[in-house]
């Protein structure tokens, strides 16, 4: 059982841990993660109206990640973690989606603030 709460704790953090782009880009966002980790500039800048819809679904995403981490540690076998964490993704991806955003664009800004001191700065600015 031990091992089990082990295993599972491990998924919640494959799953839930550094932040959401990794939860995301399994919904379809890879290709702007693949654009940046190939090193390749940013199409076009970000529109202030989506880092707004961004900061909104970063919020509601950021609690679904805490609540669903939670559940995953109290998860009794393998299958209910794995029940727990597509139901967790789709709720996310509903965040993002209620916040009139698509998930590529929430993953693309996800993605450009690891590495952009300046798109941090404007995102906190809308905290």
């Amino acid at each position: 059982m031990n091992n089990l709460k082990t295993l599972t704790a491990a998924i919640a953090f494959a799953t839930f841990g550094i932040g959401a782009p990794a939860v995301m880009a399994q919904a379809g966002g890879a290709p702007a993660q693949q654009q940046y980790e190939q090193g390749q500039p940013a199409a076009a800048p970000i529109s202030d109206e989506n880092l707004e819809k961004f900061v909104e679904a970063d919020a509601e995403v950021a609690e679904l990640r805490d609540e669903f981490s939670e559940k995953l540690s109290k998860a009794e076998d393998q299958e209910e973690a794995q029940k727990l964490q597509l139901e967790a993704q789709e709720k996310m991806v509903e965040a993002v989606q209620d916040a009139d955003l698509d998930v590529p664009t929430y993953n693309e800004i996800a993605t450009r603030m690891q590495t952009d001191p300046e798109l941090q700065q404007r995102v906190e600015s809308l905290k």
